[in-house]
């Protein structure tokens, strides 16, 4: 292969695959499928309610800087009123974090969604 053919083919490779990372980047957070929530409404002792559960890391890194989103959805499904909390602590690799985030409805419907996270491979 001459010399302008291979600089053509290794810059087409390049560019195909800034876009192709790119496009997996648009769900909003790099590894999202990696953070899974488990969940459940309590009420707690004061008589309020809240969505408590755990994050789970299923990636090689340890997730840092976690922000949660909880969604309180209307009865067509639409979004009523949403609030964020971050996690205390990093979600470790392999492991679970617990969360507690208030909420105003015991009785509605909630979506729980990993908004924001940093991954890390060191010891902090």
């Amino acid at each position: 292969m001459s010399s302008p053919a291979r600089l053509l083919a290794l810059t087409s490779a390049l560019l195909l695959g800034a876009v192709a990372g790119a496009a997996a980047q648009d769900s909003g957070i790099l590894y999202a499928d990696s953070l899974t929530t488990e969940w459940a409404v309590e009420p707690t002792r004061a008589g309020r309610a809240q969505v408590v559960g755990y994050l789970h890391n299923s990636n090689l890194k340890d997730a840092a800087n976690v922000w949660l989103r909880v969604d309180q959805l209307g009865a067509d499904g639409a979004v009523a009123g949403s609030s964020r909390r971050r996690m205390v602590g990093d979600v470790l690799s392999g492991g679970r974090s617990v969360f507690a985030v208030p909420v105003a409805d015991a009785g509605a419907r909630y979506r729980v969604t990993v908004d924001a996270a940093d991954w890390v491979k060191e010891c902090r």
